[in-house]
């Protein structure tokens, strides 16, 4: 019989037994008084073997199956065979070891010394001692990095022999695969409470739980088969660390959390008007200028170390340098330099008059010295992130700052135009946009995909030919999901990124930060509203009879500003929201978001686990009684 005994969470206050105990009925895990039941068993092999998903997040896109049985081990008895291409064994040795530290996390907080799942006397029963668990990997490329056509794709078979091993056999296509697969393996293991105590006591039987230093005891589903790979090739986080700066403490937080939901892109709105915190080594007024301090600084060196780090952990950094709107503070020492002005309206007031949030700013695209500068942040971003794509911002032009400023209104009077006309200034966009995709294809020596925000530009389609063409730009939705800029841009076959505000600005719901009410974007958009968001649907609903929208979405980000988020908040402002973000965007479920609550609220306590301040769902009372909180 398996007793539940939650007292080694506990231990070093030598707690009394818990006196209850947990079955699986009809899917859900309930808790029951433990005195006269036969068949109960503890949370965690509950929550690993109730449930048609177990408790896997994001769900399997292909065929899967759980077992009902779990197997104890302790965690110094696993095993790793690694097969793969000499240039990926580094990183999948990295992979394991993180593997192992996802691990580590789940046992109680305040237990170490002692050997794993031991007496106090150093001995362990044999049963357990001795259960190995061996884990073989294969992966397939050499391949290290991650592109739109990297396959994540992995299998998994975990068997429990005959002879008491428990094997994992993990086959993926590239690393990228198999560090997922890793992720689902790690999933699959929780504390094993109850014999974690029995081991302690040398004892079978309800007895007050002894001190135990290092209860590293874990029990493994005996059995699981899983063919899986994600819908889209862009799963992303935006973060801005413009406006507040963001530590890189808490970006590799953000990493780490982003592994465990395989999200694989965090979009990095580095730079805007507020500040320009990144180092351009071959301009280093850039940053002396636009940092809000010297300590506010990412330097190349850190850079670079954060895009490995990302790397290792399957996510890519794809950096944005917003423009030729969003630009100001560090831009203004041209004059002094005797560059002429790089940028033009800067910090200008009244700011509404010029921008849409202070401080106002936009590049002085007449200016040659101007795309010299340029020039030089795009070979810097080249070298530092090694992109397999760019994002070059393009949104929020304000015409009147441009009309304002006497160089840009010559420059168009010059050329025959009419200073006070819009158009005019939408066609030196158009020529700044056309410029400055090649200027980056020159610096990098190659064609990488261009990433935009939708705009006044990407919705006029009598200047839009001339400018944007569809295989050499992904266009980022940021409009609602309903607005028909949306179905235009797909018929013209761009392919899109999703990031539509009324489901996906994780910003939205607070107090307004310029002003009195709530936030332009608000209602809050709560987790349901962001796993409900499904980007097929959106192209779908824009196809006409016979067309196929939803095979040019490429995916999709959920988007926080920094206004009034910082590195005090990021965790909360992103977490559990993020991980139902990562669900829609890999396997875009035809199910809703009542289906998936009870995974997600496990899901949400194992990200606090291992360090992730993610905002409850609901009470823990929830998650100790599935079913019972819902309507």
């Amino acid at each position: 019989m398996r007793l539940l005994l939650l007292c080694c969470a506990l231990a070093a206050a030598g707690a009394e037994p818990s006196v209850w105990t947990w079955r699986c009925e009809s899917g859900s895990c309930v808790r029951r008084p433990a005195a006269g039941v036969t068949d109960g068993m503890q949370l965690g092999t509950c929550k690993l073997t109730c449930g048609e998903l177990s408790v896997v997040w994001p769900r399997p896109t292909g065929p899967a199956a759980f077992g009902s049985e779990t197997v104890p081990f302790l965690i110094d008895n696993i095993q790793f065979q690694l097969v793969a291409p000499d240039p990926v064994k580094p990183m999948l040795q990295t992979a394991t070891e993180i593997f192992l530290d996802s691990l580590r996390a789940l046992q109680p907080s305040g237990l170490g010394g002692r050997r794993a799942g031991c007496r106090p006397d150093g001995a362990c029963e044999p049963a357990v001692a001795e259960q190995a668990v061996k884990v073989t990997v294969a992966v397939e490329s050499a391949g290290t990095a991650l592109t739109l056509e990297t396959s994540e794709y992995h299998q998994l078979l975990v068997n429990h022999t005959a002879g008491g091993q428990v094997s994992v056999l993990l086959y993926a296509t590239t690393f990228f695969g198999a560090r997922h697969g890793l992720e689902t393996v790690s999933q699959l293991i929780e504390y094993d409470e109850e014999n974690a105590c029995l081991q302690a006591s040398g004892a079978r039987s309800r007895t007050k739980c002894p001190i135990l230093d290092s209860p590293a005891l874990l029990i493994i589903l005996g059995s699981a088969t899983l063919s899986d790979a994600p819908v889209y090739p862009i799963r992303a986080l935006t973060i801005d660390t413009s406006r507040s700066f963001i530590p890189l403490s808490a970006l590799r937080r953000t990493i780490d959390a982003m592994a465990m939901n395989k999200l694989n892109t965090l979009h990095w709105h580095v730079t805007d008007t507020h500040s320009f915190p990144i180092e351009v080594s071959s301009e280093p007024r850039l940053v002396q200028y636009g940092a809000y301090s010297p300590r506010k600084v990412y330097s190349a060196r850190e850079v670079a170390q954060l895009v490995r780090y990302g790397r290792q952990r399957g996510v890519r950094l794809l950096p944005e340098l917003d423009a030729p709107a969003h630009v100001g503070y560090g831009w203004q020492w041209g004059e002094d330099a005797g560059l002429g002005r790089l940028a033009v309206c800067v910090g200008e007031e009244p700011w509404q008059s010029y921008c849409v949030e202070p401080p106002c700013g936009q590049m002085n695209i007449v200016n040659e010295n101007m795309y010299t500068v340029l020039g030089k942040i795009y070979k810097d971003f080249n070298a530092l992130f090694q992109p397999d794509i760019f994002h070059m911002g393009g949104d929020e032009i304000n015409f009147n700052c441009w009309k304002s400023s006497p160089e840009i209104a010559e420059h168009v009077k010059d050329r025959g135009g009419d200073p006070s006309d819009d158009s005019e200034y939408m066609r030196l966009w158009a020529q700044y946009q056309v410029r400055a995709a090649a200027l980056w294809r020159n610096v990098t020596g190659r064609s990488t995909p261009l990433v935009l925000w939708t705009s006044d530009l990407t919705k006029q389609e009598a200047v839009r030919p001339s400018a944007l063409k569809p295989s050499q730009y992904i266009i980022q939705v940021w409009t609602t999901g309903t607005d028909q800029q949306i179905g235009n841009l797909l018929r013209q076959g761009f392919p899109l990124l999703l990031s539509n505000y009324d489901a996906w600005y994780l910003d939205c719901g607070f107090s307004a930060w310029v002003g009195v009410g709530n936030n332009w974007c608000s209602p809050y958009k709560s987790w349901q509203t962001v796993y409900d968001n499904s980007p097929r649907a959106i192209a779908r609903s824009f196809e006409p009879a016979g067309a196929d929208y939803a095979s040019l979405v490429r995916g999709g980000s959920a988007a926080l500003w920094s206004e009034q988020s910082d590195a005090q908040t990021l965790d909360s402002r992103l977490w559990p929201r993020g991980a139902a973000l990562a669900e829609r965007l890999w396997a875009e479920p035809d199910t809703d978001s009542a289906a998936a609550l009870t995974r997600l609220v496990h899901h949400r306590e194992r990200m606090v686990q291992r360090g992730i301040g993610a905002e409850p769902l609901q009470p823990e009372y929830c998650h100790l009684n599935d079913g019972v909180c819902t309507t």
